[in-house]
């Protein structure tokens, strides 16, 4: 996205503010709190929830866990943000108190259930297609997304939500901290938070800037590399010594006698599969052949034993004729012609006459004759072929004896010999293959070598990155002094900018060296500060900001430094109504234990927890009891 269309979207900003923060849980009363535009005072006694609510809102707003916890709010199981951006839109975040994703509601808090909830992660999504709260979020306060440097050396990293809560939401041991509000405590690196700084001051971020790596690591990295490269090549170089070619043919050479080898190994090849195939049909043929021969042999045994039987019939036809006249004699018995009962209706019966039982013999003899010769010209057919298909073995067993001695006695020998002078060629093309790719590679290595070399002769110039923009830094300085002037600041009130401690100095003294209870105002006067010059340059800012404390200072814990008295009352009066006058573009909440004058009280929107001591009508906390 080019430069000036980011600004573009910039200018154009919904920075949103809080409207409701909400407790709920099953079988108890929602713990409900509302916040309206411009100043916002929670005050009250301690321990009635008031700093357990900035808690809430961090960690809806993506913390790992809530670092604080209540046990008045231990019967609660979600807690809902509502926060409404100045084109009036409505966004409702809601997150179980017990951790994971953040269900995001574009509605109102009472219209969640006519909406489809969107899940999204509190850190950002790594998987395609999931978003983190800072997608939801950045648009919805009209902040882009951008890229910020987070070391030294150029790395950078997505923009997070996470990175501005220093000024955000400032807590009440942050607020007397001597340490910088722009760094603040949170786990980024004091880089990310001084880059996100400059990126609400100027709207710029550092897209496109080219990483550099520590001298140290590059010089490890370096003599590493190094070191790997001079063991390579070590034996490249041996090798090379060493390398001799006996009357060493050219690249060219050696490819044309590998062609016209190849070319002789494939007339082999050919020949060599011809015949073995001829001698596969040969043999086919052959078996076939034998097989037709056993085949007939049988046939023919089965005939011979045919033209025995035929020839035994005859000869009884031929003792029947001669005998007879012999019928009529013979006793009741079987027929010899036709095997019947021989009694006195027989027609070969004793008293048919002899002439009538010779003339049956011949012709029943006739028709076993007729047979016989028919089956004689069958076997002789059968032994015809037979004798055809015992030629057609012999043929194909001398073709085979003529393919096995072509096989054995040329093409083998022929092709054993060109085969081993085509691998002598293909060995001496790989080695001079070898030694050229391993000629280059001691020339591309060599060069690199002295690359690194040169490389880690020179000295690294010392990489220097853009400061803080200095118009909008005196800018912003500008609208602290105006905050500091409403607020009854004892002195000139200059405010300038350390960019080394990353802190502002008041009046040439440095916000570290106060006491807690200035070191609290000046944080404040620096966070609203810096939402007021974001809101009226059209700068990236969430829109909102809540402080902790910022007139009461902490108490647990001690300072290295001294004068932790309390604030001067005129500032204390001036701060508080300087609330009433807060732009309803921005939205400030203060959380405190002190009470505003009622006069302010009635101007801003104000809630007091009475704690304990609460009377009927009042407000115990928080947490309803």
């Amino acid at each position: 996205m080019s430069g000036s269309l980011r600004y573009a979207i910039w200018s154009c900003r919904a920075m949103f503010q809080l409207r409701k923060l909400v407790l709920r849980g099953a079988g108890v009363m929602d713990a409900t709190e509302t916040f309206e535009p411009g100043g916002n005072i929670l005050a009250g006694e301690s321990d009635t929830g008031k700093s357990y609510l900035l808690h809430c809102i961090d960690y809806v707003f993506g913390a790992d866990e809530l670092r604080k916890r209540i046990p008045e709010a231990e019967v609660y199981s979600d807690i809902f943000v509502e926060l409404e951006n100045s084109a009036g839109e409505f966004l409702t975040l809601k997150r179980n108190l017990a951790g994971g994703k953040i269900a995001v509601y574009r509605s109102k808090f009472e219209s969640m259930s006519a909406t489809q909830p969107e899940v999204v992660t509190s850190k950002r999504g790594t998987g395609k297609g999931i978003k983190d709260i800072s997608a939801v979020l950045f648009p919805f306060a009209g902040i882009p997304e951008a890229v910020l440097r987070k070391n030294n050396r150029g790395a950078t990293q997505r923009l997070s939500m996470r990175m501005f809560l220093p000024v955000l939401l400032v807590d009440e041991i942050a607020v007397i901290d001597e340490r910088s509000p722009v760094l603040g405590k949170s786990g980024f690196s004091e880089t990310a938070h001084k880059r996100t700084f400059s990126f609400m001051l100027s709207g710029k971020d550092d897209e496109g800037i080219v990483t550099s790596e520590e001298r140290v690591l590059v010089t490890a990295r370096s003599t590493a590399q190094l070191g790997v490269i001079t063991e390579l090549l070590a034996p490249l170089e041996e090798r090379a010594a060493k390398r001799q070619f006996a009357a060493p043919l050219a690249s060219g050479e050696i490819h044309e006698a590998i062609n016209s080898i190849s070319d002789h190994l494939t007339l082999i090849t050919d020949e060599r599969t011809n015949l073995y195939l001829e001698r596969e049909a040969s043999t086919a043929e052959q078996n076939r052949a034998e097989y037709q021969v056993t085949a007939l042999k049988e046939l023919l045994s089965r005939y011979h034993l045919l033209d025995g039987r035929y020839a035994s019939d005859l000869e009884r036809l031929d003792f029947v004729a001669e005998g007879a006249h012999y019928f009529k004699e013979l006793q009741e018995t079987r027929c010899p012609l036709c095997d019947q009962v021989m009694d006195g209706a027989h027609e070969h019966s004793a008293e048919a006459s002899a002439e009538s039982v010779h003339q049956s013999a011949r012709a029943e003899a006739g028709k076993i004759l007729g047979h016989r010769a028919d089956l004689a010209e069958t076997i002789e057919a059968v032994t015809s072929r037979m004798q055809e298909q015992a030629m057609q073995v012999a043929a194909a067993k001398a073709n085979i004896s003529r393919i096995e001695d072509r096989l054995t006695q040329v093409i083998i020998p022929s092709f054993t010999e060109v085969a081993a002078r085509l691998d002598s060629l293909v060995s001496h093309r790989i080695e001079l293959e070898r030694a050229n790719s391993e000629r280059d590679q001691i020339r591309n290595l060599s060069e690199l070598k002295r690359q690194i070399e040169t490389a880690l002769d020179t000295k690294e110039e010392k990489e220097t990155w853009e400061q803080l923009p200095a118009k909008a830094l005196r800018d912003l300085c500008s609208e602290i002094e105006t905050i500091l002037g409403e607020w009854s600041w004892k002195g000139p009130g200059r405010v300038d900018f350390d960019q080394k401690e990353y802190d502002i100095v008041v009046d040439g003294q440095s916000r570290q060296s106060h006491g807690k209870g200035v070191r609290a105002v000046l944080y404040a006067a620096f966070a609203i500060g810096l939402l007021r010059y974001c809101r009226s340059k059209g700068k990236p800012h969430p829109g909102m900001v809540i402080i902790d404390s910022p007139l009461t200072s902490y108490k647990k814990g001690k300072s290295s430094s001294t004068g932790d008295g309390p604030v001067d009352p005129g500032i204390e009066a001036s701060f508080w109504e300087s609330m009433a006058g807060l732009d309803d573009g921005i939205q400030v909440i203060i959380v405190e234990n002190k009470e505003p004058p009622q006069d302010i009280a009635e101007k801003v929107h104000y809630q007091w927890f009475a704690g304990d001591a609460a009377k009927p009508g009042e407000r115990a906390g928080l947490i309803p009891r």
